[in-house]
């Protein structure tokens, strides 16, 4: 019986206390009416003060809306300077290419940021149109990589994309994609490796005492589906060890919007073609750089084992894009076409 009571009381109390919580948390319903109404010994404005006052408040009005119009167009200048000099980026991103880690179909990046840029080549020849196509000929020097999905044979440019082509050839000389891993795979879009940690935040150029190398933008050198290009951080210079190769088969235009597109900004009538047919990420390309800030060097092309590249940006990856079975190159050697 003791204990009952006692509970009662205990009820009480808890009712008692919400309540008085209630009466906290609402209006007062005492309060009297007569606090909101204007007090009846307010002398009444004339006419001209009723004017005067109208026009005084359209004054405000306009000064307020012309004051946010000027601080939204400083904002936007601002943003738009940074957004230029690479301080915002679209991808792990890297960039990747993007030093970014967003995963959309725009971000090919490498995070790793250069305070040293080795300066690229400026002797290098425009490509013939169609030669990026071209199988190689005989006695021509290729990469091979050879993965743990099968082989992929890449044709490089070195009369097109002299310092890309270097670098890439040195690492693979020193034996620095042996066992590295294709880190970011995004089907119908591009695979990318070139990073020793796995990270996406990682790799180095080949040149001593660089971070990065410069970019190299060859009108006759395009992001064809199977074109081996230079993942960045989006900002200039940013090159290093890492690279993707383009897969994906129908053409994506995003900030070019389309094919004409393409041919306004600047784009040539057979690589226009050639997009159709093949596929691949003309909004990637260099010569546009200076529009979307997404330009990507072009240094190599898939020739032999293109369906290997599918098989890889078709296996299941986690939400960060990352394989969720490694898929590494074993062995990346170069040799000459017999």
């Amino acid at each position: 019986m003791a204990a009952q009571k006692k509970s009662g009381g205990s009820k009480k109390s808890a009712a008692h206390r919400n309540n008085a919580t209630h009466r906290n948390t609402t209006p007062n319903r005492n309060t009297p009416h007569s606090v909101s109404k204007p007090s009846s010994s307010r002398k009444k404005l004339t006419a001209a003060q009723r004017r005067e006052l109208e026009r005084q408040q359209r004054i405000t009005s306009a000064l307020i809306i012309v004051g946010s119009i000027i601080v939204a167009v400083i904002f936007i200048i601002i943003f738009l300077s940074l957004y230029d000099k690479g301080s915002f980026s679209f991808g792990n991103s890297k960039t990747d290419f993007t030093s970014l880690t967003s995963q959309t179909k725009d971000d090919t990046s490498s995070s790793s940021v250069s305070s040293t840029v080795y300066p690229a080549s400026k002797e290098f020849k425009i490509a013939p149109d169609g030669e990026q196509l071209k199988k190689p000929a005989k006695g021509e020097e290729v990469a091979v990589l050879e993965t743990s999905m099968g082989t992929i044979k890449i044709r490089l440019f070195p009369k097109y994309a002299p310092t890309a082509v270097e670098n890439f050839r040195l690492l693979i000389k020193e034996g620095y994609y042996n066992n590295v891993t294709f880190h970011r795979v995004i089907d119908d879009f591009m695979i990318q490796s070139g990073d020793p940690t796995g990270t996406g935040g990682g790799g180095k150029c080949a040149f001593e005492g660089y971070e990065t190398f410069g970019d190299e933008f060859s009108r006759n050198l395009y992001n064809f589906r199977g074109a081996v290009s230079m993942a960045n951080t989006g900002a200039a210079g940013s090159n290093s060890s890492q690279f993707f190769i383009v897969q994906t088969k129908t053409p994506t235009y995003y900030t070019l919007g389309d094919k004409q597109g393409f041919l306004d900004r600047g784009g040539a009538e057979w690589a226009a073609e050639e997009y159709e047919k093949r596929g691949g990420t003309p909004y990637l390309d260099g010569q546009f750089k200076k529009v979307t800030r997404s330009g990507h060097t072009v240094f190599g092309q898939v020739y032999e084992g293109l369906s290997v590249v599918d098989k890889i940006a078709a296996v299941k990856v986690d939400s960060s894009s990352k394989p969720l079975k490694d898929v590494v190159i074993k062995k990346a050697y170069l040799t000459k076409v017999k």
